[in-house]
């Protein structure tokens, strides 16, 4: 796989998750089975806007030929994936998630491995 599809397919992904918890952030919350109070509308809600902002940066991204801004943008990518599993698996161990946070754990975990695969093939992985 090459960066460029990488991107572009991480950049979907965080655009559809991002425009899902800012238009519906009720239901996502409800989703994972907590309930969806004021305070955290509003942090899913910020939540869903650094995912969308970072899809639009994917998208634009997988079109970069200077592998250095790439790879600047891959490494995002690992830190984000990378912290968002931790913090999804230390709510899941407290009890504050249903099963369906399995999935964010598959997501998370699919999308480093993806990071790091690209961040390891380098230059001729690029286009």
């Amino acid at each position: 796989m090459t960066a460029r599809m990488f991107l572009t397919i991480s950049s979907i992904f965080a655009t559809l998750y991002g425009l899902g918890f800012l238009l519906f952030p009720g239901p996502s919350i409800a989703m994972y089975g907590t309930e969806p109070e004021s305070h955290l509308i509003l942090l899913i809600r910020y939540f869903g806007s650094t995912l969308l902002a970072f899809g639009v940066l994917e998208w634009f991204a997988k079109d970069f030929r200077d592998w250095e801004a790439v790879r600047a943008v891959l490494i995002a990518v690992f830190i984000l994936n990378a912290v968002g599993l931790l913090v999804t698996v230390g709510g899941m161990a407290e009890g504050l998630f249903n099963s369906m946070a399995w999935s964010s754990v598959i997501l998370y975990a699919a999308f480093l491995a993806g990071a790091l695969y690209c961040l390891s093939a380098r230059e001729r992985k690029l286009a």
